[in-house]
């Protein structure tokens, strides 16, 4: 097989979030491969989505040389309700974490044993981002599939933009004071309701910051925070901006001082490379796999509670910005040599060749 010429067909759930980014990444490298989303249906019934996308697939079929699936849950797998022709490589992106799995605990567990475990089980190898995704796998019943351990990647060489007309919309808000940014899709699990608390006792000692809080969820929670953000009079201090992507996104990164993900779970934590990509230092949670950021003192690295947060965005208020900036350069460094996308879709590429020739096993498959 001549260089990037593996064709692969991406199956995921929809065009939403963390995972078609990924798969964005994936088409930019493998360029003659394709994704189809169980969304790209526009009836809204579940169903006839899946029944469209089962049709898509089998005009497919013979197209491709390998399957990636994506997530987990959906209805997509009921593509994988027994084994294809073709090698299979399922990414669930965190989906089996326990965290995960508790939330609508009877529902997973129900599709678990309907067809969630059963199309796992048919796949030829499972792609894990860190060795803890591995051992959840494992825990979740897939025992004899190799799994491949690569984490996320991030394209350096993509041209960062920034919005100036957003940035000078928020610098008016800012006020010269201190910019604490964390951005994830709006959770329970994801943090922010401890972020908060820990803002709140920071602001009483130290009101040269603010908190910017950049993402979306359901309303009930949503609005649960603007609640709770009114109750502790922190409106002109703590902004829930909505979801923000491309030169948006690159603005408010620009624009902070520090970068924060509080996160109770994380299949990876996207948010953390791409904050050093622009580098900026980062608080991350232990529900990260980025243990090194204590060791290249680059950041902190911190369990998710209130105390902990709180004694982190102190240490980081007290440093210059030229002591901000050196941890981000350093941040930005181990990032390039550790998660490049150059790197990470090397690494895809032999596992793909791997699937289809059977020579040349990877070191990162277990």
């Amino acid at each position: 097989m001549d260089e990037k010429k593996v064709k692969i067909l991406n199956v995921s759930k929809d065009k939403n979030g963390g995972i078609p980014c990924v798969i964005k990444n994936l088409l930019k490298f493998f360029n003659d491969s394709s994704v189809i989303y169980l969304s790209d249906s526009s009836d809204i019934n579940v169903l006839k989505q899946y029944l469209y996308l089962k049709g898509k697939f089998k005009k497919n079929f013979k197209l491709y040389q390998l399957f990636h699936f994506h997530g987990a849950w959906t209805l997509h797998f009921l593509l994988l309700n027994q084994k294809l022709k073709k090698p299979v490589l399922v990414s669930p992106h965190g989906a089996l974490d326990k965290t995960s799995l508790n939330k609508s605990k009877l529902k997973k567990l129900v599709a678990k044993f309907l067809f969630m475990k059963k199309a796992y089980l048919n796949a030829d190898c499972i792609h894990a981002l860190t060795v803890k995704e591995a051992n959840d796998i494992k825990d979740f019943g897939i025992i004899n599939i190799p799994i491949a351990i690569i984490p996320n990647g991030i394209d350096l060489k993509e041209e960062i933009t920034i919005n100036a007309v957003l940035k000078q919309k928020l610098k008016n808000i800012v006020n010269n004071r201190k910019l604490i940014l964390s951005l994830s899709r709006l959770d329970s699990s994801k943090g922010i309701n401890i972020l908060i608390d820990a803002f709140e006792r920071l602001h009483k000692a130290d009101t040269n910051c603010v908190l910017f809080i950049v993402g979306d969820g359901s309303f009930k929670y949503t609005n649960s925070l603007k609640k709770l953000i009114i109750s502790k009079s922190l409106q002109d201090n703590v902004y829930l901006l909505g979801k923000m992507e491309g030169d948006d996104k690159s603005t408010v990164f620009d624009m902070a001082d520090i970068f924060i993900s509080p996160s109770f779970n994380e299949g990876f934590g996207l948010t953390v490379i791409e904050a050093y990509r622009q580098k900026t230092p980062v608080i991350a949670s232990t529900a990260t796999p980025f243990e090194k950021i204590e060791e290249l003192q680059c950041g902190w690295y911190i369990e998710p509670n209130t105390e902990e947060i709180l004694i982190a965005l102190q240490s980081a208020l007290k440093l210059s910005s030229v002591e901000l900036n050196t941890m981000g350069e350093i941040g930005y460094d181990w990032v390039e040599k550790n998660y490049s996308m150059e790197i990470i879709n090397n690494k895809m590429d032999n596992l793909y060749r791997w699937m289809l020739s059977g020579k040349n096993k990877p070191d990162f498959i277990i």
